[in-house]
């Protein structure tokens, strides 16, 4: 199965409105986690598994313009204890332009309350960065909360 491209060359970027709730056409997921490479997503073996995992998320928020899908945030909560960002996601055309941490900063506003709120991501200095001036600690660079974070991942050697 393939979807074709949407252009983006012309959508205007201070348009793009966030809209929260997990309504979106299978279609829309497999083009937006496919333009930012994400196709352990969407490999033919788990493409099913994407429309099961927005649904089953606690929250999802996404960021649109006009009628396409440019950003997408969703994690799983408890609403006490723990609030895990699963994802985030914008597509190339609309990075850097504060999609990112508009979805991010919707996301905390929610589960604000909620004590711990953990994410896993790539060791990318913009990734780091990012995190970090939304109040996240990296945990390996922690000095009085001495924490460790362990994660098994199916189908990869995690040496």
């Amino acid at each position: 199965m393939t979807f074709s491209k949407v252009s983006v060359e012309d959508m205007d970027v201070a348009m793009v409105e966030i809209r929260v709730g997990g309504d979106l056409t299978f279609e829309q997921l497999f083009e937006l986690y496919d333009s930012v490479g994400w196709v352990s997503y969407t490999h033919e073996r788990r493409r099913d598994g994407l429309p099961k995992a927005i649904r089953n998320s606690t929250y999802v928020v996404t960021a649109w313009s006009g009628e396409t899908l440019v950003g997408l945030a969703r994690g799983l909560s408890d609403d006490v204890s723990i609030f895990y960002l699963q994802d985030i996601l914008v597509r190339p055309a609309f990075q850097g332009q504060g999609v990112g941490r508009r979805l991010l900063e919707n996301c905390l506003e929610r589960f604000g309350h909620v004590r711990s709120k953990v994410l896993m991501t790539d060791n990318e200095e913009k990734q780091v960065s990012f995190y970090e001036s939304l109040g996240y600690k990296n945990t390996r660079s922690l000095i009085k909360w001495h924490l460790n974070t362990f994660v098994q991942i199916d189908g990869l050697d995690l040496e």
